[in-house]
């Protein structure tokens, strides 16, 4: 027999689930507590039993999909990465891999980033605190990391991070609108050849 403590385990991993597809169908404001308790096959009360309000639901959706990202993926290639170059091709191709094999993670993160300038203060707040995360973990690696010897002097990190994740924001949000009508290994190349251009002179 499942644990008190697994079965409240189970009942939040379904709560996400159903949340994240409403979600992704209907926008935050759209979405009920209620529906997203009957979604995940639960009662209308589960999310403010589970996790006390709709915004902490949110909240914990948002950072699973960022920090899944960032610890298995983005931490793990800047930590092995021994130049610019080799970081640069590691990103960007785990980067187009997710986005062509899981569209719908992109998706659902989209939907969530989109509302969190209009929707709840809390959506905000966790969508502002990830990505300072973000960018400062590019810019530890262009200022910190044993690869940033071969980082030109004049590159402001902090603003290279700004500018390239909002390079790669862009390229998700081409394909999610047109998902036939983009090429992307011609954007992720583009985008690796401006970036190391700026970075390393192209090297």
């Amino acid at each position: 027999m499942p644990t008190q403590a697994e079965r409240s385990a189970s009942s939040r991993r379904h709560l996400m689930d159903a949340a994240s597809e409403l979600f992704t169908e209907r926008g935050v404001q759209a979405t009920s507590v209620a529906e997203i308790g009957a979604r995940a096959g639960l009662s209308r009360g589960a999310v403010n039993f589970h996790f006390g309000s709709k915004d902490a639901l949110i909240g914990e959706i948002v950072a699973e999909l960022v920090d899944n990202w960032e610890r298995f993926t983005l931490s793990p290639l800047l930590e092995r990465a021994g130049d610019v170059p080799a970081a640069m091709d590691a990103i960007l191709d785990a980067h187009h891999h997710t986005l062509r094999d899981t569209p719908s993670l992109f998706a659902l993160y989209y939907a969530l980033l989109f509302e969190s300038l209009s929707s709840s203060p809390g959506l905000r707040a966790a969508f502002t605190e990830l990505d300072q995360r973000l960018r400062g973990q590019i810019t530890e690696f262009l200022t910190g990391s044993p690869a940033a010897g071969s980082v030109r002097k004049d590159v402001r990190a902090e603003g290279f991070a700004i500018w390239f994740l909002g390079a790669l924001r862009g390229i998700v949000h081409q394909q999610l609108l047109e998902p036939a009508g983009v090429d992307l290994s011609a954007a992720y190349g583009e985008l690796r050849t401006a970036a190391l251009a700026r970075l390393t002179d192209g090297r």
